[in-house]
This record gives structure tokens, C-alpha cells and sequence, in this order.
């Protein structure tokens, strides 16, 4: 099954980290890099949903 709702991030610089944040899925994740953030968003927006996001997120902001 492939997920197709659009998920969305947005990513904040704040302290020396990246803070990216799913608002659909209400979930805030960090990395020291903005791949590292996004990934580990992807990770979590995944065992929420219990599936792979097959094509990630449809936008990505930066702030």
C-alpha cells in the first residue's frame, strides 16, 4: 500500500541543530544536519503511521 497523503515539513535552525517538524502528523524531530533532521522525521512519520513513506514529503520548508 502506498501512503499518498502529502506530508509536509518544515525545518528551524535553533541551538546548532536542525528541528524538523511534521505538523499532519503532529511529530518534531532534530539532527545536526538538515538531511539528519529530515531523515530522522521520515523514520518517525513512518512507526506512526506503521508503513514506509514511499515518496517522503511532498514539501519541505525552511525557516
Amino acid at each position: 500500500m502506498t501512503i499518498l497523503f502529502p506530508f509536509s515539513a518544515t525545518i528551524l535552525q535553533e541551538n546548532g541543530f536542525y528541528i524538523s517538524i511534521c505538523p499532519e502528523a503532529d511529530i518534531i524531530c532534530k539532527g545536526t544536519t538538515i538531511e539528519e533532521a529530515i531523515e530522522n522525521l521520515k523514520e518517525e512519520v513512518e512507526n506512526f503511521l506503521g508503513e514506509e513513506l514511499s515518496q517522503g514529503f511532498s514539501k519541505i520548508e525552511f525557516y
